[in-house]
């Protein structure tokens, strides 16, 4: 019945509405035509969308005020806006955002040189040094001089793509072959970037500058030492040490004498300086984080808290303590000691090393809440601290929220090595082998020499595919890029292994046990060792193993398949 009363309301309407349709088309007949005026259509202006952004702001919707700050800027021909635009979005990290920023900032004054800088350095961390070269060379001026050479490269210090700042200042050099002022910006930055012996040619070639010979002389020294020339770096440090006393050389032949193992005598050398100096702040640091490096905590914790009393280097002390004490399982007394990382450099890597000891006690909620109140403390750092807040979300089981944060952040960051290394290993994880690949395989189009890179896709391919010849060759370049690196060594280890050349593996997965006590590196030698017919020594390594690491996936999964 409620049914039949429904329709015969519904056809009623209906009777009524075509009614009025009926009458208002005689009505319209019967009447004089006229023309209809249409509504007018409101087109926003760089008004409307600087409002916009500034209620965004208000709301903390940062991502939104860019973006509103970019549209205003788009409209309006005042290069203010755009600055705005340009600055806003680079603080808060949204470098697509940035750039656009900066495009339309040199639209309306192409020779700003702020502007410049801004577009050089998005331009770098997207690889592209090609479009990057202009606006860097553009803020040298008609007649550069050494000063302002040695300018640059202090600005691009922190640019994460060293080998683009690196491939700058070469092309700056063949133009300018006599400046010592850059080949001194040249060997900084190649030291930064790797490329040790271009830094040794170029501070022997800077160092005809006396101006600048006490640096040029100090960098020959650091890329020796890089090369492994150490008895050639002591050898010419000391010679340096034969000329009038000062601080900054012995200092230097210090940490040489640290990295060459000689930690012993770098203590003498610094008493030996202290009996000369009287103790300065300077010296308890070097010495502080030279028995850091040799692996004495407790000596090195003393002098931070050394440090610390007398008010000097404070939140690199609070981050290097928290660093030993979670070292000795202290978690709870290092998360309260990164809490106080209040400052640059340390701030991000304390707030990444308080979340990675709240995981230690398995309290991923806590180091989730934790993050969240950080970027609502720092929201200008909470672009970059994502990779964690999804490493998080993937490891109490939000995998797709997880890979959905990384999606959001290459869309402002799409070029951003770290971020395409970090995606594709949780796309693997996630068990998406292909799509993990094309993101990796995009890392490596972008940085074709980086050693980290090349070894991420290679050991992905070893250990997920078949393709192992094509493993080998990206991990034997990313080797030969850095001999060193114990990371490296066990996948060109591991690679071996998988192509079956188990003699030649064994030393590599050997050595990189010898440099690094890793699991993923014992769970991999473990296994050599079982199929190589050590059984007793694999069994031994593993169990061993599995009490300092029992909850490591890849150590339990290898020591379950190999019989008891």
């Amino acid at each position: 019945m409620t049914c039949l009363i429904r329709c015969f309301h519904t056809v009623r309407q209906a009777r009524w509405l075509c009614g009025l349709t009926i009458a208002a088309m005689l009505c319209a007949c019967s009447g004089p035509v006229r023309d209809a005026t249409p509504e007018p259509v409101y087109i926003p202006d760089e008004s409307y969308y600087l409002l916009m952004a500034e209620i965004a702001v208000q709301r903390k919707a940062w991502l939104t005020a860019a973006r509103q700050y970019l549209q205003a800027a788009a409209l309006s021909p005042d290069p203010e806006l755009a600055r705005r635009a340009t600055d806003f979005a680079t603080g808060y990290g949204y470098e697509t955002v940035a750039l656009g920023g900066a495009r339309r900032w040199l639209e309306l004054e192409s020779d700003n040189l702020v502007a410049h800088a801004h577009a050089g350095r998005l331009y770098l961390r997207r690889y592209d040094t090609d479009r990057a070269y202009p606006h860097l060379r553009a803020l040298l001026g008609d007649l550069p001089d050494d000063e302002t050479f040695l300018s640059l490269a202090a600005d691009l210090a922190a640019e994460d793509n060293t080998a683009g700042v690196t491939a700058v200042f070469k092309r700056l050099a063949r133009q300018y072959p006599d400046s010592a002022g850059l080949q001194l910006a040249l060997a900084r930055s190649a030291m930064r970037s790797g490329d040790y012996e271009l830094a040794l040619l170029a501070a022997h070639q800077a160092g005809s500058e006396q101006k600048r010979l006490l640096e040029s002389q100090l960098l020959i020294a650091q890329a020796l030492m890089a090369l492994g020339r150490e008895a050639a770096a002591l050898k010419w440090i000391e010679n340096l040490r034969d000329e009038p006393a000062s601080i900054m050389v012995e200092l230097e032949y210090v940490s040489l004498l640290s990295a060459a193992g000689r930690v012993e005598q770098a203590n003498e050398q610094l008493e030996s300086l202290a009996n000369v100096y009287g103790i300065q702040p300077d010296f308890v640091r070097v010495h502080a984080l030279v028995n850091l490096a040799a692996g004495d905590l407790d000596t090195a914790a003393q002098d931070f808290h050394k440090l610390l009393s007398a008010g000097k280097n404070v939140y690199e002390c609070f981050y290097y303590l928290g660093r030993i004490a979670t070292h000795h399982g202290a978690y709870r007394d290092g998360i309260d000691y990164f809490a106080r990382v209040r400052g640059e450099p340390y701030l991000l890597p304390a707030q990444i090393a308080a979340t990675q000891a709240y995981q230690k006690l398995d309290e991923r909620q806590a180091a989730l809440d934790g993050l969240q109140a950080f970027t609502q403390d720092y929201p200008r750092h909470a672009l970059a601290m994502s990779p964690t807040r999804a490493q998080l979300l993937f490891e109490l089981g939000d995998t797709q929220q997880a890979l959905a944060t990384f999606d959001d952040l290459l869309d402002y960051q799409p070029d951003s090595i770290e971020l395409l290394l970090a995606y594709g290993t949780m796309l693997d994880l996630a068990g998406q082998r292909d799509q993990s690949l094309v993101v990796m395989r995009r890392a490596a189009e972008l940085a074709p020499m980086d050693a980290n890179v090349l070894n991420a896709l290679g050991y992905t391919l070893a250990n997920r595919t078949r393709r192992y010849d094509e493993a080998y060759l990206l991990i034997r370049q990313a080797l030969e890029l850095k001999p060193d690196s114990p990371a490296i060594i066990d996948s060109m280890g591991w690679v071996l292994y998988r192509l079956g050349r188990d003699a030649e593996a064994l030393s590599y997965l050997e050595l990189a046990y010898a440099l690094m006590d890793d699991p993923e590196v014992i769970a991999h030698l473990g296994e050599l060792l079982w199929v190589t017919g050590e059984a007793d020594n694999a069994r031994e390594l593993l169990d061993r193993s599995l009490s300092t690491y029992p909850d490591h996936e890849l150590l339990v999964e290898t020591r379950a398949r190999l019989p008891q």
